[in-house]
């Protein structure tokens, strides 16, 4: 597999130039139940809609629980501290460090969703430069003439890296020798690479994807869920010792989460302006490009289960990537959806929202 990394120096160079089921029981939820404080790593992004839409309605008050957002600018950044115990819960994709830590006995599971590419809600968004787009890459269908091609990623073993790869797989060609993977560069970075003809093809998300197209950077094909309809983009990870030790408070984040996520779905498909700016104020996007992103703001599954079948198959395809161990894994290695079942249980008996 040919990897070779971009600098963001060469990048703007080159512009210049160019002009799992617990064993633990949950016990009943009250009124009376005592204030819990939870420790929250919380990525900028459209997809965090529905912390911020919970944050903005009260929603953490209603069951009793104190949020402490803590800000990182990826979600991988986070990991690190929800394993020295310094959050109880973060996002964390199906990644191959997700896989590489389960193998070395991950202290944390996945508890609930954060995101899917359900189709005509996902984020996801495959983009070819203008270059490959006039020599014919007009969609995954024609990607074996990508090979010997430059892929950007941020980094390895990611989502976009998922997508790509399984995309240049489906076409005939070998994700590990047959195209060049370049990491290293944010997504805007990625975009301005493209413009200046450093790269062929990448995973952009929208709204961003949008706006290299309006800019005439490269050319939108297929949307992520062409490649893999549904996959998981992510989920809500908690700490193996928290879930055992304080599994009420977790249930009641994923209540919480759940049921602003029901509501995040309504409003994507809506345009709904009050939600909007809420996603506006929190993450600094513009109004208007959250507007043009919807319904493209990822898909939440409305009872908060994570699809787990789809979580392994990841890990699979990082091992056949030689990016994770080989090695079976275990369901419950991976996920613990005891607060994903019983929030949607408790949700649906009485919900305390409404």
């Amino acid at each position: 597999m040919s990897i070779r990394r971009i600098s963001r120096r060469k990048v703007l160079g080159g512009i210049a130039a160019a002009g799992a089921a617990s064993s633990f029981p949950a016990p009943f939820l009250s009124a009376q139940e005592p204030k819990a404080k939870i420790r929250l790593g919380v990525v900028p992004l459209i997809s965090s809609g529905p912390i911020f839409l919970a944050q903005a309605r009260g929603f953490f008050d209603r069951v009793n629980l104190e949020l402490d957002t803590r800000i990182f600018a990826d979600g991988a950044l986070a990991i690190p501290a929800l394993v020295a115990g310094e959050l109880d819960a973060t996002v964390s994709t199906a990644n191959a460090g997700l896989f590489n830590t389960v193998a070395r006995g991950a202290p944390f599971r996945l508890a609930f969703d954060r995101g899917s590419e359900k189709p005509g809600s996902g984020s996801m968004q495959l983009v070819v430069s203008n270059d490959m787009h006039k020599a014919g890459v007009t969609g995954i269908d024609k990607f074996a003439m990508l090979k010997g091609k430059r892929f950007a990623l941020q980094a390895l073993g990611g989502i976009d890296h998922y997508l790509l790869a399984t995309a240049v797989e489906k076409a005939g060609l070998n994700p590990l020798t047959d195209v060049s993977w370049q990491t290293g560069l944010a997504y805007p970075d990625i975009v301005k690479a493209m413009g200046v003809g450093q790269c062929d093809a990448a995973n952009i998300p929208v709204p961003l994807a949008f706006l290299a197209e309006k800019n005439n950077v490269g050319k939108l094909i297929n949307p992520g869920w062409d490649v893999d309809p549904g996959c998981v983009l992510a989920g809500w990870a908690m700490p193996v010792s928290f879930l055992k030790n304080n599994m009420p408070a977790a249930i009641r984040l994923a209540m919480v989460h759940t049921h602003a996520a029901r509501l995040y779905n309504k409003a994507a498909a809506e345009k709904d302006p009050a939600v909007i700016k809420i996603i506006s104020d929190a993450t600094k996007v513009p109004e208007a490009l959250i507007q043009a992103a919807a319904p493209r703001w990822t898909w939440f599954n409305e009872d908060g289960s994570i699809d787990a079948a789809s979580v392994m198959k990841q890990g699979r395809f990082w091992q056949k990537m030689k990016l994770a161990p080989a090695g079976d894994f275990k369901e419950d290695q991976v996920l613990d959806l005891t607060p994903a079942r019983e929030a949607a249980k408790r949700l649906a008996e009485k919900n305390p929202f409404i």
